[in-house]
């Protein structure tokens, strides 16, 4: 079952305070990568206090260059190199310069043969990626239609590649349930205004972790100005998007808590389902 979990290690936004720290998220799929989606200051304590190790890390995914999103960073890479391994850290071109000095490996994609991940442009003060995810489930097979092909066809038309049986080529998509999903996908924005040429780009997502780092109380130019986002501009993404679930990090300090942002969420119907987690909340997606 294609499961993801996410832990949000940090959910505040440029000013941390007691219990909203700077920007972490740390995600694991059902494959066993385990990525950490920017690394705010701190970000190697807070993986160790869910039982994570910094040298484990599949890859670090860096939104941008700001140092509230990266701070936590030259701690994870000498964690990492005293312990025997060697960081791969995604980050926008314009930083792979500074951080090949700090000895790490580094990209702007990284690609598997069911797994990528990959920088998409979004709208924010500075070069930025948005991290789009993507796994390859494989097809399911319309039962009918495969009736009498032998089990090693079966596994090789599930992982998409066609097969030849007596003496004829059957491709996965005339033999696939039209109904299922090949492709699972999740969006990282980092920091980002209102961006509907990204949403093009994108095109559908299952998952979007989306910035509001502002409520309803500020006016949305001036948010848009600054490279940030209000609630209702993250339902707008999360609905240009196709996406089933949304989730609403990198709060600013403004808010003593989060409140407002539930209450404004609360009020959006139908779908997507929204969650405004705390830092070191889990979520379990089954995607």
């Amino acid at each position: 079952m294609p499961l993801l979990k996410l832990v949000f290690l940090g959910t505040g936004g440029a000013v941390p305070k007691a219990d909203r720290m700077l920007p972490a998220i740390y995600m694991e799929d059902w494959l066993g990568h385990r990525v950490l989606l920017d690394a705010g200051e701190g970000a190697q304590y807070r993986l160790l206090q869910i039982g994570v190790s910094p040298p484990s890390l599949t890859m670090v995914a860096v939104t941008h260059m700001h140092e509230d999103h990266t701070l936590g960073l030259p701690g994870l890479i000498i964690t990492s190199r005293f312990l025997g391994g060697r960081l791969k850290v995604l980050a926008p071109r314009t930083a792979h310069g500074v951080l090949e000095r700090l000895g790490v490996e580094v990209g702007d994609s990284h690609v598997e043969e069911r797994f990528k991940a990959t920088c998409v442009k979004v709208c924010h003060t500075v070069d930025a990626c948005g991290w789009l995810f993507e796994w390859d489930v494989g097809y399911k097979l319309d039962l009918s239609k495969v009736e009498g092909l032998p089990k090693r066809a079966l596994t090789e038309l599930i992982r998409g590649r066609p097969v030849e049986v007596g003496g004829r080529v059957v491709t996965p998509e005339e033999v696939a349930d039209p109904a299922h999903k090949r492709f699972r996908r999740l969006l990282y924005t980092g920091d980002t205004a209102p961006c509907p040429k990204m949403w093009e780009a994108v095109g559908n997502v299952d998952v979007l972790i989306h910035e509001a780092t502002f409520a309803d109380d500020v006016d949305p130019a001036k948010a848009h100005d600054e490279g940030h986002s209000t609630v209702d501009d993250a339902v707008e993404a999360a609905r240009a998007l196709g996406a089933s679930v949304l989730v609403l990090t990198h709060i600013s300090a403004r808010y003593p808590d989060k409140r407002r942002h539930r209450e404004l969420a609360s009020r959006v119907v139908p779908p997507p389902h929204i969650y405004v987690p705390e830092d070191f909340e889990t979520l379990l997606v089954k995607l």
